[in-house]
Formats: C-alpha cells, structure tokens, sequence
C-alpha cells in the first residue's frame, strides 16, 4: 500500500531542512574560525583593533535593539565593544565600559573604526527591510 504524499513529502522536507541547516552553520563556523580581520587606530598610539568578520544573530540582535531604541550612539559603542578584540581573539572591552567610552573617547574615531569592521556586515537598514 502506497503512503500518501504528505508523509514522504514531509519526511524529505525534513531532510532537506536539516541538510540546510547543517550546511549553514557549517559555513558560518568556517566564517568565524578564520583569521582575524584588523583596523589599526593612528589615534589610540597606533593600536591594532582586531575583529571577526560577523557576528551572530545574538550580538546583532544587541546592536539593533539599541537602533530601534533610537541610541545609535550606544549602538555604535556596543559593536566595538562586541567585536574588538586583541591579536589572539580576546575581547578588548566588556559591555561594563559603555558609560565610559560614551563619556571619553573620540565618537569620530570610534565610529571610522566600527565602519571599517562591518564594511562585509548587513546594515541596520537591510536588517529593517528584510
């Protein structure tokens, strides 16, 4: 007796939906596990920021929220915050030092620098319209 359709379209959907999955998180994994990408801040002495090309939906979802909360200044300090980090992958900043780099550093330096970390990431404006 034959199965209806709906059973082994649905068990092949499942698959195919798996297979993509996989296939995605293989690729983003492979994107974050490459070398470090770096911006070098004449500034700050001559400091080498480093970074990884993208960040996960979490993250982003952190740098949005604070968009759509009308804080693009806050938006702007948590992806440094988010992304920077030293030559072997540790993190710069802690979410704890946003007042104080709100209060201290250069917005013009920081906001060059953001821009040249996120030159390959989607926008808040393509984030908005899809």
């Amino acid at each position: 007796m034959r199965q209806p359709l709906g059973i082994n379209r649905g068990i092949n959907r499942g698959i195919i939906m798996s297979v993509i999955l996989e296939a995605a998180k293989v690729h983003f994994r492979d994107r974050m596990s490459g070398d470090l990408k770096c911006v070098t801040v004449p500034e700050w002495g001559d400091a080498n920021i480093y970074f990884k090309p993208s960040m996960n939906f979490k993250e982003q979802g952190e740098v949005l929220k604070l968009h759509a909360e009308n804080k693009p200044a806050e938006a702007v300090i948590m992806t440094l915050i988010l992304k920077a980090m030293d030559e072997n992958g540790i993190k710069l900043f802690k979410r704890a030092n946003m007042t104080e780099m709100m209060r201290s550093i250069d917005p013009e330096v920081v906001s060059r620098i953001v821009t040249e970390m996120s030159d390959d990431e989607p926008t808040v404006e393509d984030a908005v319209k899809n």
